[in-house]
């Protein structure tokens, strides 16, 4: 008798605060509050990224009197593995709590509600959509199943997006049931700030319709494209195909969710001789209207023999450009040497990256002037010897668009509150650097103009508006090795409109179309480029400016009606 009285003491004394603890474990359980993840917003406020609630089924596993049961009957209604929910249910996230799965059908949560499994409930979680479906999802990127980003904006803008979840204890009786709320143990959830981006949704829509329809008429390996201000660097439209919807994101392989204009750099071929030619003229090396002999399309260099594709003989400086001589833009290179074509160039932003506010962008490839010799000072002039990123060229191209000024290109314009208030601007503050001089950036405004009007970018040629631009084919390296694939080619046209005062530049890549059908860039990307402006600039309210009077062509002195504003 005295061991038994000695026992009892001993529980009453001795383990009283281990038995209370567990009582309290047995009688209390957290119930979360999930915060609300932000909203992604084009430019003028559609949403492009939302929250919706879902409901999400989740367990505090010190309630579960026999958590064997609770696994298997848990996997029967939700469709997973018994041991799956077990292993869930012996690993919770934090003390008391732990999520089944998110996202789950009405008719599932009823079904686990009625299981009234001690320990186990139902909250409606913000569950992630896209409602334009695979619009601008190379932008956008996704989110995982815990809804944190993963790629693209939802990646970078994690910490912005992303809410805070709260939760309450609550009291229960011996049947499980709520009597009360422990009033300091409540944290309210707290939700993500809203991201508004400078995309436009039409003309993204515009872009990715007409780049997946030059894919498939030319039966080409894929596309890419975007819309820039050249003013201000704010992306305007950005695009990628084959594309993919962000709902769907864990069953694309990795290879299609990549946002090539960003992380794939290229050899651009002769969409790149604009920018050598503005070094010539910006040393004081060439006139326009200069002529240079070029060979009758055989130019014999050193150990190397340079083609063109027609044999010209003499040709303007003007000519080389609208009728894109490799020879001619080899001599050009020779004019300029290596030193100070490696210096233009660079100011150009070729060899770093562009810094846009994106996650994944290239560095390209762009040798140090060390690595170069006398076969790169003709190589480079043609667009070889170097490999860069689609944003590079386009950026590159709005300098010899706005006047000569380098833009940091960027696709985050503001953080905005829950009501839709601005809480920080996110557009560069800083005035874009001078890298050429206005008057070398007017001469070779002129002759993309006439590149389009007279020579290879015919096709992209508006009705109402005034484009300029330049084309390119490039043959496509092998993949890890020297030489070039067979047959393979990157068609490309890059562009700017109106050309009387510069609103959008639009840069075009069709890559590996059949070369049965065609594959030069004036013939695959500089139609695309021409649908593409045809109705953007309509959407934008640009006024014409080709075939109007000197009147009219004054109005356009005040661009803010139609320009970008970001």
């Amino acid at each position: 008798m005295a061991g038994l009285v000695g026992r009892l003491a001993y529980i009453q004394v001795e383990m009283r605060p281990a038995l209370l603890a567990w009582s309290e474990r047995r009688q209390c359980s957290e119930v979360p509050l999930p915060g609300r993840r932000g909203a992604i917003l084009d430019r003028r406020g559609r949403v492009l990224a939302g929250s919706h609630d879902a409901p999400m089924v989740y367990a505090d596993p010190r309630a579960i009197e026999d958590r064997s049961a609770a696994a298997r009957d848990l996997g029967m209604v939700l469709g997973m593995p018994a041991e799956e929910v077990s292993r869930l249910l012996s690993r919770p996230t934090s003390p008391g709590f732990v999520v089944i799965r998110r996202g789950v059908p009405a008719h599932e949560a009823r079904e686990v509600e009625s299981l009234k499994i001690p320990g186990v409930g139902v909250a409606n979680q913000p569950t992630r959509t896209y409602p334009m479906g695979p619009v601008a999802a190379h932008v956008i990127g996704f989110v995982g199943s815990d809804g944190g980003g993963l790629e693209g904006i939802e990646r970078s803008l994690d910490k912005v997006l992303r809410g805070r979840d709260g939760k309450r204890v609550v009291y229960r009786d011996t049947k499980r049931r709520a009597v009360f709320q422990q009033p300091d143990s409540y944290e309210s959830p707290e939700d993500g700030k809203h991201v508004v981006l400078t995309l436009d949704s039409a003309m993204q829509e515009v872009l990715e319709t007409e780049i997946r329809g030059a894919v498939e008429r030319f039966k080409a390996e894929s596309g890419l494209g975007l819309l820039m201000c050249p003013q201000t660097g704010a992306i305007l439209a950005l695009a990628c195909y084959p594309t993919y919807n962000p709902v769907e994101a864990g069953k694309v392989a990795a290879d299609l969710r990549r946002n090539r204009v960003l992380t794939d750099p290229v050899e651009p071929g002769s969409i790149f001789k604009p920018f050598v030619m503005a070094g010539a003229f910006e040393h004081n090396l060439a006139r326009p209207s200069e002529t240079i002999f070029c060979h009758n399309g055989l130019y014999a260099t050193g150990k190397r023999r340079l083609h063109d594709h027609h044999p010209y003989g003499h040709l303007t400086v003007e000519q080389i450009l609208t009728k894109s001589s490799n020879i001619g833009m080899a001599i050009l290179g020779q004019r300029l040497g290596n030193a100070r074509m490696h210096e233009t160039l660079s100011k150009f932003g070729f060899g770093r990256r562009t810094g846009i506010d994106l996650p994944g962008e290239g560095l390209g490839l762009f040798m140090p002037l060390k690595a170069w010799n006398s076969f790169t000072t003709t190589s480079v002039p043609m667009g070889h010897e170097m490999a860069l990123t689609p944003i590079q060229l386009a950026t590159g191209f709005a300098v010899l668009v706005n006047g000569g000024r380098l833009v940091r290109p960027y696709v985050v314009s503001a953080i905005a509150d829950l009501d839709g208030q601005v809480i920080e601007d996110r557009r560069p503050e800083v005035d874009p650097p001078q890298v050429i001089s206005a008057e070398t950036a007017a001469t070779m405004h002129e002759l993309l103009v006439k590149t389009v009007n007279e020579g290879t970018g015919r096709p992209s040629q508006l009705a109402k508006w005034q484009v300029m631009g330049k084309t390119g084919t490039a043959q496509i390296p092998r993949f890890g090795g020297r030489g070039y694939e067979p047959n393979a080619y990157l068609g490309s046209f890059m562009a700017a409109a109106p050309a009387s005062d510069p609103a959008v530049v639009a840069l075009v890549m069709i890559r590996k179309p059949d070369r049965r059908i065609a594959y030069y860039g004036g013939a695959v990307a500089a139609p695309t480029v021409k649908v593409v402006l045809e109705q953007v600039l309509a959407y934008m309210g640009a006024p014409p400016d080709k075939g109007e009077t000197a009147q009219s062509r004054l109005a356009l002195s005040t661009p803010e009606a139609f320009r970008a504003s970001d």
